[in-house]
């Protein structure tokens, strides 16, 4: 019945002074308020220990015991001044509390070997971004050390203690020393393995969100070059542009969310499909979608792939409208020929592309029939032997005069 209650004190005694702090301050912080529970727990068994066996004769050592006991908790409140005050205040009151029962018990009892045992429990108390006050602890903690085993060679003048109980304190007391060296040493492990836990789940993270932005092949060269040109010439390609028939009366009637969410559904289709065909999402603009085939790098097949792409994106398309329960038409269309891309800014980098094919394949989208694939007659030649077509005739294209156009109508 009181083991709960008393555990529950205990997690928010080790808690306090935690709150205004967050990430590896906080877990400092906690772990200093966990060090100073421990401390206080070790001296009381010392204390019923000694006031067992001669009360009166060790009184000196149980009152610094319990002193130092009751000082180490007002650790907790000292958090909310400075995120190293409490550490500080550990740091003097510990140097105090050892060289003051060194004295009393001399070298013969061990209790100096808590010296090293601090000193080990500076890095987690100060963390890293504070070395000097690291060294600083660890400095004290190894010359207080030094200078208890070769000068307090006796105990006080005015304590008679028998070898008997200075035996019995070396043997308690090592083995608590250790163990506290023990606990830092694993937990200085465990910190650093979590650093690395997560440090590798930031790369993996980063990774991911390179390979989003860039194409494999181009992010692997930045990363091996940063700061390098690229730009690749490309002497056929396939690119197909998409857009949504009757977006804009949609963004005027929609609300924003409503808008993101509804192109979000539809373009992570169209992503998937790029992926399953092994083509390049080059970009969104708005309700448009792009992609290319045959790059970064060449593929002999990219007019087939984007034309079976475009025709799932009509199937997805058609399956989405039934889902919303409303018409859903694309535009769509797609130009083989020569083109240059490479990556554009150092802030957000993305690759894009340029050239005579990404305009005509725009142009065919902004004159393309609604529901409808249309092709120019270079993309159409490269894919006459495996898909059927519908002729539209000759069209005026801006910029471009007339042009002969297909309809892509299914693959054989």
């Amino acid at each position: 019945m009181i083991v709960k209650p008393v555990i529950s004190l205990l997690n928010k005694w080790v808690s306090y002074g935690t709150e205004k702090f967050e990430g590896s301050a906080r877990q400092r912080i906690r772990i200093t308020n966990v060090l100073v529970v421990l401390t206080s727990l070790m001296a009381v068994p010392y204390i019923v220990f000694f006031s067992i066996y001669d009360f009166e004769g060790l009184k000196y050592p149980i009152m610094l015991l319990a002193g130092t006991a009751i000082l180490f908790q007002l650790t907790p409140f000292l958090h909310v001044w400075n995120p190293y005050a409490g550490g500080l205040y550990n740091l003097t009151i510990w140097i105090s509390f050892a060289l003051s029962i060194s004295y009393l018990l001399s070298a013969q009892s061990g209790v100096h070997f808590f010296m090293i045992a601090g000193a080990a429990s500076a890095i987690a108390i100060f963390g890293v971004r504070q070395n000097l006050l690291s060294v600083l602890s660890i400095t004290l903690g190894v010359g207080s050390f030094i200078y208890v085993d070769r000068n307090f060679l006796e105990p006080a003048p005015f304590l008679e203690l028998s070898p008997t109980l200075l035996n019995a304190v070396y043997f308690s007391a090592i083995p608590s020393a250790i163990s506290v060296i023990f606990y830092m040493v694993y937990y200085a492990f465990s910190q650093m393995h979590r650093a690395e836990r997560l440090l590798q789940q930031e790369y993996e993270y980063s990774e991911r969100l390179l390979a989003n932005m860039l194409p494999g092949t181009i992010a692997a060269q930045l990363k091996r070059n940063p700061g390098q040109t690229i730009a690749d010439a490309h002497e056929n390609v396939t690119i197909l542009f998409a857009d949504i028939v009757g977006f804009t009366p949609r963004a005027t009637t929609q609300s924003a969310a409503e808008l993101v969410k509804f192109l979000n559904q539809l373009f992570t289709r169209f992503d998937a499909l790029a992926t399953k065909h092994g083509l390049e999402k080059i970009k969104t603009l708005g309700d448009a979608f792009m992609v290319a085939g045959g790059m970064p790098e060449y593929q002999e097949d990219h007019a087939e792939r984007v034309a079976r792409m475009a025709l799932d994106m009509v199937s997805a398309t058609d399956d989405f409208s039934r889902e919303m329960s409303e018409k859903i038409q694309l535009r769509i269309g797609i130009h083989s020929g020569p083109a240059v891309a490479g990556v554009i800014g150092t802030q957000k980098p993305f690759y894009d592309v340029w050239g005579d094919t990404v305009n005509i394949a725009a142009r065919l989208e902004s004159f393309g029939t609604n529901g409808k694939i249309q092709v120019t007659a270079e993309t159409k030649d490269r894919l006459s032997k495996s898909f059927e077509f519908a002729k539209r005739g000759k069209v005026e294209i801006k910029g471009k005069g007339n042009m002969e156009l297909w309809y892509l109508e299914s693959g054989k």
